[in-house]
Parts: C-alpha cells; sequence; structure tokens
C-alpha cells in the first residue's frame, strides 16, 4: 500500500510543472486573443481618409454629375474657379461642360464631346469648343531682353471650335490630326508697342488651324504619374483666313521622362521643350499666338508670359517625393530662353528660376498644385490644376 501512495505521489509531482506550463500558456493565448479583438486593423489616419474622400468624389476624378473646376481661364489671368458637369456615355463616349472665371474678371465657356471609340479602341474622335474673355493678357515686348517696366496689357476674346482624329496603332503611340478654326480680338487702352512691335494686337483675326501630332507616351496615366515618359512631334499650319499678313507654320517638340526611386516614393523627373515658327514671307506671328516663357508651366520663377518671341527653349528637372499617399513635394529648377530665329540660342543666356511645390493628387489625376518659385526678378507664387509636365 505504501508503495502504490509512493507511486502516485510521484506521478502527481512530475505533472503538476506541465500542467502549471499549460495554465501559463492557455492564460498567453487568452489574453493575446483579447488584445487581438480590441485593436482595430492599421489604417489610414481620420485626415487621409477625408482627403480621399474627397479626391476620389465623382467631383474631383471625373465621374458623372458636377463638379468644381480651377484652373486658367487663359495663360496670365491668375487662378481660375468654376464648375462642370461631365456625363460618361456607352462605348467610352463622354460629354463635358465648364464654365469659369478668373480673379481677375477672365471668364471662359468649354464643351467636349468625345463620340464612341471606333475599330476596337485604337480610333478616336473629338470635339470641342470653347469662348473666352481674357483680361489684362500681360505682353512686355518681344525678345529675350525685354525689359519688366515695358509690361503692356491687352484683353483677348477668342472664339474657337476644334475638332480632332487620334488613331492608335499600339497602346502607348497615337498619331492625331486636328482642324480648328479661331476669330479673336484684341483691345488696348493705353497702346504702348507699335504695331511692328506688337503685331496682331488691335485687330480682328481669323485662322484656319491644322495640326499633325504623333506621340509615344508610356506612362500609366497622362494626369498624374510617377514613372514612363512621353515624346511628342507636332507641326501646325496657321492660316490667317482673310488673308491678313500674319500666318505662319510652327514646330513643336517635347521629351518628359520619370524615375522612380524606392518604390515609387521618390521620383527624378526631366522635361524639355522647343517651339519653333516660321512666317510666311512678310507676314509676323502675332502676339497672342507667339511661343511664350513664364508661366505655371514655363519657367515658374517669372511672371507669366514674361518672355515672347517667334522660338522658345524649355528645360525643366524636378525631385519629387511622397509624405502621403495624396501629397507629393517637389524641388524644380526651370531654364528657357525665347529667341527671334532658331539660330539665336546661346546656352549662357538661358533664364533660370527654381523654387518649391505640393501637389495634392488621386491615383490617376492631379487635383491642385501650389508652387513658390524664384527667379531674377523676384518670387511667383503659382496655382494651377494639373502637373508642369
Amino acid at each position: 500500500m505504501a508503495t502504490v501512495i509512493y507511486v502516485l505521489l510521484v506521478c502527481i509531482a512530475l505533472a503538476s510543472p506541465a500542467a502549471a506550463q499549460t495554465s501559463r500558456a492557455d492564460e498567453i493565448a487568452r489574453r493575446q486573443a483579447e488584445k487581438a479583438k480590441a485593436l482595430s486593423q492599421e489604417g489610414p489616419s481620420e485626415m487621409e481618409r477625408v482627403v480621399r474622400r474627397v479626391l476620389l468624389s465623382p467631383l474631383l476624378s471625373g465621374g458623372d454629375g458636377a463638379y468644381p473646376w480651377f484652373g486658367s481661364v487663359f495663360g496670365g489671368t491668375g487662378m481660375g474657379f468654376g464648375a462642370g458637369f461631365f456625363k460618361r456615355l456607352e462605348n467610352a463616349a463622354s460629354f463635358n461642360l465648364q464654365a469659369g472665371m478668373s480673379i481677375n474678371n477672365s471668364k471662359a465657356l468649354r464643351a467636349a464631346f468625345n463620340p464612341p471609340e471606333l475599330w476596337r479602341g485604337m480610333l478616336r474622335l473629338d470635339v470641342s469648343g470653347q469662348w473666352l474673355e481674357a483680361r489684362d493678357v500681360a505682353f512686355y515686348g518681344y525678345g529675350p531682353e525685354s525689359e519688366e517696366q515695358a509690361l503692356e496689357r491687352f484683353d483677348f476674346s477668342p472664339k474657337e471650335f476644334r475638332t480632332s482624329v487620334t488613331v492608335r496603332p499600339r497602346r502607348v503611340v497615337s498619331m492625331t490630326g486636328t482642324y480648328s478654326f479661331m476669330n479673336f480680338d484684341t483691345q488696348r487702352e493705353t497702346p504702348h508697342f507699335s504695331a511692328a512691335e506688337a503685331p496682331g494686337l488691335d485687330e480682328e483675326l481669323n485662322f484656319h488651324v491644322t495640326r499633325g501630332t504623333i506621340a509615344i507616351d508610356t506612362r500609366p496615366a497622362a494626369a498624374y504619374s510617377t514613372r514612363g515618359g512621353y515624346l511628342r512631334a507636332s507641326v501646325e499650319r496657321n492660316q490667317e483666313a482673310r488673308g491678313l499678313p500674319y500666318s505662319f507654320t510652327a514646330q513643336e517638340y517635347e521629351a518628359a521622362h520619370q524615375v522612380p526611386l524606392v518604390r515609387e516614393q521618390f521620383v527624378l523627373a526631366a522635361r524639355a521643350l522647343l517651339t519653333l515658327t516660321t512666317p510666311d514671307s512678310g507676314d509676323a506671328v502675332p502676339v497672342m499666338l507667339a511661343p511664350y516663357l513664364g508661366s505655371g508651366s514655363t519657367l515658374r520663377g517669372y511672371a507669366n508670359r514674361r518672355f515672347a518671341d517667334q522660338n522658345r527653349a524649355l528645360m525643366t528637372g524636378e525631385y519629387r517625393w511622397r509624405p502621403s499617399r495624396y501629397l507629393d513635394m517637389a524641388l524644380f529648377v526651370d531654364a528657357g530662353q525665347v529667341a527671334p530665329d532658331r539660330h539665336d540660342f546661346h546656352f549662357n543666356e538661358f533664364e533660370i528660376g527654381w523654387g518649391i511645390g505640393a501637389r495634392f493628387h488621386g491615383p490617376t489625376f492631379n487635383a491642385l498644385r501650389v508652387e513658390l518659385a524664384h527667379g531674377r526678378e523676384g518670387f511667383r507664387l503659382i496655382f494651377a490644376g494639373s502637373q508642369p509636365f
């Protein structure tokens, strides 16, 4: 009997540590399960949720219905605000209407209709029209040495109808043919430049414009992206409809590329733009259609339309980083020059501008861009509704 009792005591003694260990493990598991129930899944902050709801709402992301609009009525008229209405139709067709007004009382009305895509999406037609009243548009005179004090302003009232056909033989390749008719006039209260120095001002002009463009675009989305490149070449004929001496041919070449770093959290971006115009014999390029530098997307450290002439060259470099999913920051440098002849560009005469900017965006579009830029004539604050390139 004593032997049996001894064996039982030994078994109990040996089992006690294991039972205690099991009990402790069960208790730890129970506490972890309770803690897991109490914890919510990690996700975006409340501020990020608000920004996401705003940026991805139909009002800004291009869905059906009304939406707010902000951007530029015309280069040099300041920030514009307004409203639009967008309607998606069958087979990728759509209708878009915009109306806006800038802070200097300039007005814009634009409408665009995209018929259904044809040929399995490889053929696209576009029809659009616009009416503008652009107030106090700046003109400093032609040439790279124009003076800031020579500023003259004019009102510009264009009406334009445009239609285009785009063929996409490949996803990243497009070829576009465009025809547009433009009617516009300009008015100056106190003319400073002569008719020879400011061709086309104070006249009503009518233009038949034909354009051919070929482009290669490897960006995921044209309105906002963090990788890919864009190449474009355009040839344009501007024929004054009534035979006035303002007919000319224009060529434009553009190249842009973005190099993502560290899972696209950082991006190096660069752009080059070259515009060349050739007036007909005895004709001149009118002021309102001449290439210019100085805007939210060209030489940002200078006033709008600060430099103008028959030819322009622009180079831009940016370092972008993403502090949150809906905000990009950027450091940038612009270098640009205008010239009366394509052979008159000189490397040591480029105007330089630099600055910092913030871009609020969704996955495939840019909603608002705010930048502070500096050139040799001071600082400029820029508001825009699109990427600089």
